[in-house]
């Protein structure tokens, strides 16, 4: 089954690790201690085919160098926990020598890890490993602000994206320019939800999309683009330091947007009891017409069922399109995320051998093509962009923006987990929007203050007074623009719902009477 579940919160619950070897993938006993040769290679399991696309890479590595070299493929949803246990302790595994000599981290954990003194500096590998040809904005995480030590180089990048039902997005036959907006797009989902369109044999409705609300981990990284894109942000730096931007009036303007979607059982009928991972199984299974995911669910398509893969699923016989980037009123900002790789403070000599082999340009391509996620050299991206399958994500990716390289964001992000599923709670309730708006306030206003507490800001914001500013942007009337090559116009006014027959009925019935047109004239 595919897997988009990634940046999991710190705060996860430390359980089983899955461990391999690179010469047999059999499991072995968590944390013991490799001989004093063998390099320790930790990484997470990025996917189908991920572990022996590295393996085969560890192999050749072993055979050109004769380094032995362990690997450790740890879950996603334990990994923060475990690397911190090994690194950051008293008596961490690395002071044991049982801890990695080279190290994956997820992009955000980086500046944490730097912060701790966990992880090397590694300046004096910068002309080797050749980091000029690295994508500018994933290379921001490699650096803490106010410093100029590179700590990390990145290995692939996440890039989020509009990925549609092939199939079903045709028959809307929507022109590029009739989505090129937030507002088009609700205006798109809701015309799709009110024919009921579907696009399958099937008589199941298709949900149109989905914001996932229950028990999810993706919350920022779905909230983003709404709140970039509309000039927002979820932290703002100032003279006092970094403070808390979730209250701000662009943040709340992009948020109307997203919370629009979120709580609307019409446009996204599951969103609120699913998380991620089973929205992503329902559009595999042909009952989404969009999905928000990375580009591994391409690579996924290629691979047969038996291997784990989609090739035999209703999306891989449907196809798939990428929607293009969608703008606000700041223009069009995408999500980007990724990982990195690291040297441990405490490693084994000649573990940067095996660091810069991992990220030489052939290596990193061969790695990436196995898992689907685009590489972080922009020289490969090039060539990547040839491939009509992900020059529309590579695109995205140049609009792209990566979450604060601050030390704290990793207890923020956490922060916005929790919120995000705290509000998915809130309006599972079904009751009315106006019911909820103030428990909707007290939500913003817990999660503003708590973000504060992290970055250690004083605030000076009053409550009582900026209630009425969150209502009146939070709740504001967005605009739903549906385009004029769909079936339907939706126009919502004080609550109803009026529905006018447009250009395919005229289309149809002008198609008719051509018809009966041209019977005629064979006649005479």
């Amino acid at each position: 089954m595919i897997r988009f579940a990634k940046n999991i919160s710190a705060v996860s619950v430390l359980a089983l690790v899955c461990l391999f070897s690179v010469h047999s993938l059999a499991s072995q006993p968590a944390l013991v201690a490799p001989p004093d040769d063998t390099l320790s290679l930790w990484v997470m399991d990025n996917g189908i085919g991920s572990q022996r696309a590295l393996g085969r890479i560890v192999k050749r590595f072993q055979r050109e160098t004769k380094i032995p070299v362990s690997i450790r493929f740890l879950n996603w949803g334990e990994a923060f926990a475990e690397i911190s246990k090994a690194l950051n302790s008293a008596d961490s595994a690395a002071a044991n020598g049982n801890g990695p000599d080279v190290l994956q981290l997820g992009s955000t954990w980086v500046p944490f890890f730097a912060s701790s003194g966990s992880i090397e500096p590694l300046d004096s590998y910068l002309e080797q490993v050749g980091a000029t040809r690295f994508f500018k904005e994933s290379f921001k995480a490699a650096r803490l602000p106010q410093d100029s030590l590179v700590y990390s180089f990145p290995w692939f990048v996440d890039v989020r994206a509009l990925y549609a039902n092939e199939k079903m997005w045709k028959k809307l036959a929507l022109k590029k320019e009739e989505v090129d907006s937030y507002s088009e797009f609700i205006g798109v989902l809701r015309a799709f939800a009110k024919n009921a369109a579907g696009g399958s044999d099937s008589a199941a409705k298709v949900a149109p999309f989905a914001l996932p609300g229950k028990g999810d981990w993706t919350g920022p990284q779905h909230m983003a683009p709404f709140i970039w894109s509309f000039g927002g942000d979820f932290i703002t730096k100032t003279s006092a330091g970094y403070r808390s931007a979730l209250l701000d009036s662009t943040t709340l303007k992009g948020l109307a947007y997203y919370l629009r979607i979120f709580a609307d059982r019409e446009i996204s009928p599951y969103g609120l009891d699913e998380n991620s991972v089973q929205e992503t199984e329902r559009f595999i299974g042909g009952g989404q017409l969009v999905l928000y995911g990375t580009s591994e669910i391409i690579r996924q398509m290629e691979i047969a069922s038996k291997d784990g893969g989609l090739k035999d699923s209703p999306i891989a016989e449907d196809g798939i399109t990428i929607v293009e980037p969608l703008a606000g009123h700041s223009g069009i900002v995408s999500f980007v995320g990724g990982s990195h790789l690291v040297l441990p403070k405490a490693h084994r000599p000649a573990a940067e051998r095996l660091l810069c082999y991992l990220l030489r340009a052939d290596n990193m391509d061969a790695y990436t093509r196995q898992v689907g996620f685009l590489p972080a050299d922009e020289s490969i991206v090039n060539i990547w962009d040839k491939d009509a399958r992900y020059s529309r994500i590579i695109e995205t990716m140049k609009t792209g923006k990566s979450f604060p390289n601050i030390p704290e964001w990793v207890a923020i992000e956490g922060i916005l987990i929790e919120f995000s599923n705290a509000l998915g709670d809130l309006f599972r309730e079904g009751s009315s929007r106006e019911a909820v708006e103030d428990q909707v306030v007290e939500l913003f206003w817990d999660a503003h203050q708590k973000i504060n507490k992290s970055l250690g800001y004083v605030d000076t914001l009053d409550k009582s007074g900026i209630v009425s500013h969150i209502k009146g942007l939070l709740f504001a009337s967005v605009e739903e623009v549906t385009p004029e090559s769909m079936t339907v116009v939706v126009k919502e006014e004080g609550g109803s719902i009026w529905v006018f027959i447009l250009v395919v009925a005229i289309a149809a019935i002008a198609a008719i009477a051509g018809m009966a047109l041209s019977a005629l004239i064979r006649k005479k």
